[in-house]
């Protein structure tokens, strides 16, 4: 289940304490032990202490920009070699350098680490290929720069073996931020072609609503002008819903939101019905079952099939006098059925209302099926299982 933001950001404010506590604290133990004093390594290791200070300390109390993260990983680790270098020198001209401890303290190799994870995690592309060698070598070089003996050996496979696992966890994490990401770049485009195809219903169904009643209008002039009165005021009316579900579905494309347009249950249904202009023709909605139960989901797909069916009606069905629509609804299962009595008249073209929602309604577990009815008409008939076996718009 994913976090809420204000849960993210307070798990990151916990894990960022923690991270700075262990690090002050390793840093006063070396003070404490006088690591930082050895003869012969002070400067260095304190030179190194402080560039490794100064590079995890930011990185984990303040989000740097990914970039100037990795960079400064980066120059972190290569002022940590350039020390054990120096390290390595002052222990060939005869100092008292001549153990392997000497020329490492607690806090570096933890700063290190912590450096290594949070750069793995979230630092720019570039600068973390760059970053992740540099320090990995920088952490394991450091116990062999006096000499390679079967205690320095064991500390370096130590280092190895935790920074390998402050690399995995870091690019684990990255991982899954750029597979999150991805999941809900692909559940915007998913939303924005479920849009478009409400687009398209909605679009398709007014405009033929107001193409059928200019045709009447036309017809009916010359017997009865006042009627012409009538028709252009349903006109104007059909237009400006028109006009009002295009600006809903435009604005939730361009705002990535998802427009508010769901009635309860099958309200949205029963307005389509009522709202329905047939020339010559009568709908009527009939309806059985716990309606106003029905899911969202499933009611606003029944919505839009019943919406194709009736623009449908209007395009293609000469001479028809009544458009049934029948709904279902059970526990388990809604069936909607949509019925004229006209004559079919086959499309121009390939249309792609019935095409899409036929792949919605499969996606969702149901079946669509379209084809001529009892006598002359013609049938829509939609099957859902409840709940739905994939949330579709």
């Amino acid at each position: 289940m994913l976090r809420s933001p204000r849960a993210a950001a307070a798990g990151r404010l916990i894990g960022s304490t923690l991270l700075l506590c262990v690090l002050g604290a390793a840093l006063l133990i070396d003070i404490d032990t006088g690591a930082l004093g050895h003869q012969g390594a002070g400067t260095l290791l304190f030179l190194s202490t402080a560039a490794a200070a100064t590079g995890a300390f930011p990185a984990v109390g303040i989000r740097l920009p990914p970039a100037v993260l990795a960079w400064t990983a980066c120059g972190v680790a290569l002022v940590s070699l350039a020390c054990s270098v120096g390290l390595r020198a002052a222990a060939g001209s005869g100092s008292d350098l001549d153990q392997a401890s000497d020329t490492y303290t607690l806090f570096e190799p933890a700063a290190l680490m912590v450096l290594l994870h949070v750069t793995a995690r979230r630092g720019s592309p570039a600068g973390t290929a760059v970053a992740l060698p540099l320090l990995m070598t920088a952490l394991i070089l450091r116990p062999l720069v006096v000499e390679v003996d079967e205690a320095s050996s064991i500390v370096a496979l130590i280092l190895t073996l935790v920074a390998g696992g402050a690399l995995a966890s870091g690019l684990t994490v990255r991982l899954v931020a750029a597979s999150r990401r991805q999941r809900e770049e692909q559940i915007r485009l998913e939303q924005r072609l479920g849009f478009a195809r409400d687009l398209h219903d909605f679009v398709a169904h007014h405009i033929s609503g107001i193409v059928v009643q200019a045709q009447g209008a036309r017809a009916v002039a010359a017997g009865d002008p006042r009627a012409v009165g009538d028709a252009l005021e349903l006109i104007e009316t059909t237009g400006a819903e028109a006009l009002t579900a295009m600006r809903k579905m435009v604005g939730a494309l361009r705002e990535d939101t998802v427009p508010n347009t769901r009635a309860r249950g099958t309200d949205g249904v029963r307005a389509l019905v009522a709202d329905c202009r047939l020339p010559g023709a009568r709908v009527h909605f009939t309806g059985t079952g716990p309606a106003d139960s029905l899911p969202a989901d499933a009611a606003h797909l029944v919505e839009r099939v019943v919406m194709e069916a009736l623009t449908n009606i209007r395009k293609h069905a000469r001479d028809c006098t009544t458009a049934r629509v029948h709904l279902d609804v059970s526990r388990r299962r809604v069936t909607a059925r949509i019925t004229n009595d006209g004559h079919h008249r086959p499309p121009d073209g390939t249309g792609y209302g019935l095409r899409g929602l036929r792949e919605v309604t499969d996606a969702a577990g149901g079946t669509l099926t379209a084809g001529p009815g009892p006598g002359t008409g013609w049938q829509v008939g939609l099957e859902l299982p409840l709940p739905l076996r994939q949330v579709r718009r």
